[in-house]
């Protein structure tokens, strides 16, 4: 039995979409999240000793019928899902089995139509990493984690453009049934520099396919797009941290007690619709400063500012130092924070 310590708050309104609630328990061990709202329950439960979460969703009407239950694990501010994972409708139908320590995930082909498509373009998008990297990368750096989306284009007029323009309506992924027949896909995948370390920080990056297959170049803001052109002899990351760290103070890095030491995989961006759009990198990051300011009366926020300590990770070699910041807002109401940025100041 646990030992309630303090309930922190019990938050609910009534909307046009029906009623919804949020109670927040905290115990000795661990933190409860109850929320509710017309369709589900989802109790969440985060275990403050190693951080982490048992996550059931029922519904809200019957809560003894389950619609998904598994276990995950927050690291580095992200959530891991850990073994075995499942997805029922309302009349208790299996959905799905996903086992993300395997990294499967196996739909019922009673309840996805046109999930074959979706199959099809994966093995597409497995084959070109697999043409740009070799297999043994793909192997031991790439995880698929199912994220994958579909879209059927059509034309649309809008009444700021003289002429009509394309635009694109998402019908579903690889857990959501798809509406109808897709002809625009993305899939994203996960690249890991250590894949012995499972909570390590990972590069996501995302290859959009049309209706045949074919690739499509894309420039986007919040994705990493594309394939690094990589020397056919250096298709193997082989940085090592320890010697990366040597040559790092060679060239300024300053381990104190005060100073937050970081590193981990990069993606740099070249920001061109092209199918070679970017290029891997190993980050040493060195916190230098932060300053707090007040954006206004309700928004604050603080910047960080790094010196950062770059390799090749293919070679080993080291690159450059480059001064790089990032900031984090928030207010009572949201917050945000971003990811390294150019620092030219």
């Amino acid at each position: 039995m646990k030992n309630l310590i303090l309930i922190v708050f019990i938050f609910s309104f009534v909307s046009v979409f029906g009623q919804f609630s949020r109670e927040r328990i905290e115990t000795d061990s661990s933190t409860i999240e109850i929320t509710r709202n017309s369709i589900y329950r989802i109790y969440e439960e985060t275990y403050k000793n190693n951080d982490s979460v048992w996550y059931s969703v029922t519904y809200i009407d019957d809560t003894t019928k389950l619609h998904r239950e598994g276990w995950s694990i927050i690291k580095h501010g992200e959530r891991f899902g850990l073994g075995i994972w499942k997805e029922y409708n309302r009349e208790g139908d299996l959905l799905y089995t996903r086992d993300y320590d395997k990294h499967t995930c196996v739909v019922n082909p009673e309840f996805y139509p046109y999930h074959d498509i979706l199959e099809k373009m994966k093995l597409i998008a497995d084959s070109l990493i697999i043409d740009a990297y070799g297999q043994e990368f793909m192997d031991k750096h790439v995880v698929f984690e199912f994220d994958c989306s579909a879209w059927s284009k059509y034309k649309t007029k809008y009444s700021w453009a003289e002429d009509s323009v394309w635009a694109e309506n998402f019908l579903g992924s690889w857990i959501e049934p798809l509406k109808s027949k897709p002809d625009s896909f993305r899939l994203r995948y996960q690249v890991w520099l250590n894949p012995a370390d499972k909570y390590s920080r990972y590069i996501e990056l995302g290859i959009f396919l049309d209706e045949h297959g074919n690739y499509v170049a894309k420039d986007d803001t919040w994705t990493n797009l594309g394939f690094e052109l990589v020397k056919p002899e250096n298709k193997k990351f082989i940085i090592d941290k320890n010697q990366a760290i040597v040559i790092a103070k060679q060239n300024g890095l300053v381990e104190t007690d005060t100073s937050k030491i970081d590193e981990f995989l990069f993606w740099e961006k070249f920001r061109t619709r092209e199918y070679y759009n970017g290029q891997f990198r190993y980050y040493i990051i060195e916190l230098i400063g932060q300053e707090h300011y007040q954006k206004n009366e309700k928004r604050q926020g603080i910047k960080y500012k790094y010196m950062v300590y770059v390799f090749n990770p293919w070679t080993g070699e080291f690159v450059e130092k480059k001064k790089m910041k990032s900031f984090r807002e928030w207010s009572e109401a949201s917050g945000h924070s971003t990811g390294l940025l150019s620092d030219d100041e």
